[in-house]
């Protein structure tokens, strides 16, 4: 499908549908992400690492919302809903999208700063996460957390970043 004039929805799914209807869409050629996450699984005798989801209960489809793609969506197995805000599909920014892609694949150490408070929005400005903006949550002498929320989801993604690296969002 073109993704000229195309926006991000999300996509709330039944608990543990999210890969499957990730796959589902794709197949259907409508764009997907997924954001996912490292975690430890215990086994009956061994621990490995999983891909769990970043943000349980949505997935995110970059597409024109057509009837006919609606539709489609809302037929996959374990859709429950797009995410609507005033009774339409919420679009959710671009550049919040980057800032999950951005921060599921950076992890980082931190320094206190002592300018910064929790609850300041703050962006980031140096470093592979440049551009992403989020609130700081909290602020201890060797680590700052930063959130990275989406719009609309009640969903936020929280990392550890360098508190050199940020400044106050204007």
């Amino acid at each position: 499908m073109s993704t000229q004039n195309a926006g991000w929805y999300a996509v709330y799914t039944r608990s543990r549908h999210e890969k499957q209807v990730a796959a589902f869409l794709a197949r259907q050629q409508i764009e997907t992400y997924l954001p996912l996450r490292r975690a430890w699984s215990s086994r009956k005798d061994r621990k490995l690492t999983i891909d769990v989801p970043a943000l349980p209960g949505y997935l995110f489809v970059r597409c024109t919302l057509f009837a006919e793609t609606r539709a489609l969506i809302k037929r996959a197995s374990g859709v429950l809903h797009l995410v609507e805000s005033a009774g339409r599909p919420a679009a959710i920014p671009a550049i919040q999208i980057e800032s999950l892609r951005t921060a599921l694949t950076h992890t980082f150490n931190a320094e206190g700063h002592p300018f910064l408070k929790v609850g300041d929005r703050v962006r980031v400005v140096r470093g592979p996460m440049v551009g992403v903006e989020g609130y700081l949550v909290r602020v201890a002498e060797a680590r700052q957390r930063l959130v990275i929320a989406v719009d609309y989801v009640n969903q936020a993604l929280s990392v550890e970043i360098d508190g050199s690296c940020v400044e106050p969002a204007h």
